[in-house]
């Protein structure tokens, strides 16, 4: 029975969907909740049966497994489903009294769950871009369900620029059976060494991980992520920047770590600059921003950066440390976006210097956003700490590389220091309060896992990765020192400069980049890639 549970982790939301599309009542509704307990039931009975030390591989119609659909559950698997299950039930209790009567919108959040479930547990490169299509059909559907001029400006843009990250990845999975004559990505990994001097196996490893860059929103391929975020429903900027945009990691760990690891292909430091330089751009971008969706959608790039410069490495804690920021900033920036879309409601306002007095008009919301703020902003005792203090191990070392990663952290306390102005002032007397105990408690889960994986950092990370914490210092002098001094540079950056908002501020937030300037980015990196694979390495 165990080795058909991961088919179920498709079949249950997907069902469900069914259920919900066809029969609209509210009690059906409510049913979304109980197909959540069960997948979880499930996932928690794998954990016992310890699958996620011992994969398990389930193959369709009887096929030898080089030919066979099949679907493949290891360590980084369990850790995707895991992280699905938990946004999705904490997605599902923020929205649920809204959408509750939305038969529609519960049928594609439920149907993307199983689709995306599908995706990180397939075993062969044919599913994988069948998943990665129905995905992003899916999430234009939801980037456009406020059915106004600029959501549906802003879902044909992201199907466009995805699509076209689809059809690189396409090409490469095309070069590969040509060679191989197999789609399955064990299979391939095992005999990837045989021909991976040829020159059809470097050109299929740069479409691949072409079309992945732009899925994840790379620099400068990043342009449909803050179009996406600025006119998406609370819920689902929420679901996108904690999950759907880490698809395109674990296709990077999946096609970089696990298929071509064979071939010694010497990528990791042009992946670890485009990371430094994703994540330079993206606060850049993120600090010049009055918008407050605007700062947490360019605050994803730059953290998705910051998770590359751990993924690139060969070191094993650098790379734990860079799966680990997945988990953590799934949970601040979640949180972050929706505490945002409560403070937006209620002050019918998106400018972060329109808005004052939250902590007198609304304390709770207050408190989980200065958690979620200072998860994202590294401080000791808080998650993003801990993944942070992993991800510079490698590099510890080198100096240069210090000083791109201390610049990325100054650009995100300073930009958080702005973005806490809104907690101050007086309490507005016109406002009507929301009140949703559901909302507030689907955002006290996120905050207690961000202290949960700040401060009992030593097991969750025995449990996931097996080594022991010894690189996270949160109680150590130089951790709180760096902290306040990234504290003190940023309040005088903030005051002086970011705050006045000259000319060269003004240009740089309203640079935009159309989708014929997207284009001419992908030549520009493609280009780039290819001469660091074919005459640099």
């Amino acid at each position: 029975m165990i080795t058909y549970i991961p088919l179920l982790f498709v079949m249950i939301p997907v069902v469900a969907s069914i259920i919900i599309y066809l029969f609209k009542y509210r009690m059906v509704s409510r049913l979304v909740f109980l197909f959540q307990s069960v997948l979880i039931s499930l996932y928690v009975y794998l954990l016992v049966q310890g699958v996620y030390d011992n994969p398990i591989t389930l193959i369709f119609g009887g096929w030898t497994p080089v030919f066979a659909i099949s679907f493949y559950v290891d360590q980084t698997t369990m850790i995707f489903i895991g992280l699905t299950l938990f946004m999705w039930f904490v997605i599902l209790l923020f929205t649920f009294k809204k959408h509750r009567d939305d038969h529609m919108y519960l049928f594609f959040l439920m149907f993307l769950q199983g689709v995306f479930l599908g995706l990180v547990q397939t075993n062969d490169l044919f599913n994988f871009f069948v998943f990665l299509e129905l995905i992003t059909v899916l999430v234009t559907i939801l980037i456009s369900y406020n059915k106004n001029g600029p959501s549906y400006r802003a879902g044909i843009y992201y199907l466009l620029i995805n699509t076209l990250g689809a059809m690189f990845i396409l090409i490469g999975i095309i070069l590969l059976y040509y060679v191989y004559g197999s789609i399955n990505i064990q299979y391939i990994a095992s005999q990837i060494h045989k021909y991976s001097d040829s020159n059809i196996i470097k050109l299929a490893y740069v479409m691949m991980l072409s079309g992945i860059s732009i899925k994840a929103a790379f620099v400068p391929l990043y342009s449909w992520l803050p179009r996406a975020h600025g006119v998406a429903q609370t819920s689902i900027s929420a679901l996108l920047s904690g999950l759907i945009v880490k698809l395109s990691l674990y296709g990077f760990i999946r096609i970089h770590h696990d298929m071509f690891s064979g071939a010694s292909y010497n990528t990791g430091t042009f992946f670890f600059y485009v990371g430094a330089i994703t994540g330079l751009v993206g606060v850049m971008f993120a600090l010049v921003q009055k918008d407050l969706k605007q700062i947490l959608a360019y605050h994803t790039v730059s953290q998705i950066g910051l998770m590359m410069m751990g993924l690139s490495s060969l070191n094993a804690v650098s790379f734990s440390g860079g799966l680990l920021h997945i988990l953590n900033h799934a949970f601040f920036k979640s949180l972050l976006f929706l505490a945002a879309g409560q403070i937006i409601y209620t002050y019918k306002t998106k400018k972060v210097y329109e808005i004052q007095g939250v902590f007198k008009s609304m304390p709770m919301t207050a408190i989980v956003l200065i958690i979620g703020m200072l998860g994202i902003s590294g401080m000791p005792l808080f998650n993003g700490f801990v993944s942070k203090s992993l991800i510079k191990y490698a590099f510890k070392d080198n100096a240069f590389h210090m000083f791109l990663y201390t610049i990325i952290n100054i650009g995100t306390v300073t930009s958080f220091l702005k973005f806490s102005r809104v907690l101050f002032g007086p309490k507005l007397d016109f406002m009507m309060i929301f009140r949703d105990s559901k909302r507030m408690i689907s955002m006290l889960i996120l905050a207690s896992t961000i202290l949960l994986f700040g401060l009992l950092y030593t097991p969750i990370i025995q449990l996931i990765f097996h080594f022991d914490a010894k690189q996270v210092m949160p109680f150590a002098l130089s951790s709180w020192t760096d902290y306040a001094l990234y504290v003190l540079i940023g309040i005088p950056l903030y005051r002086f400069v970011i705050k006045k908002d000259d000319r060269l501020l003004q240009k740089i937030r309203q640079f935009s980049m159309s989708f014929e300037d997207a284009n001419y980015a992908l030549i520009l990196y493609i280009s780039v890639f290819i001469s660091v694979m074919f005459f640099m390495i």
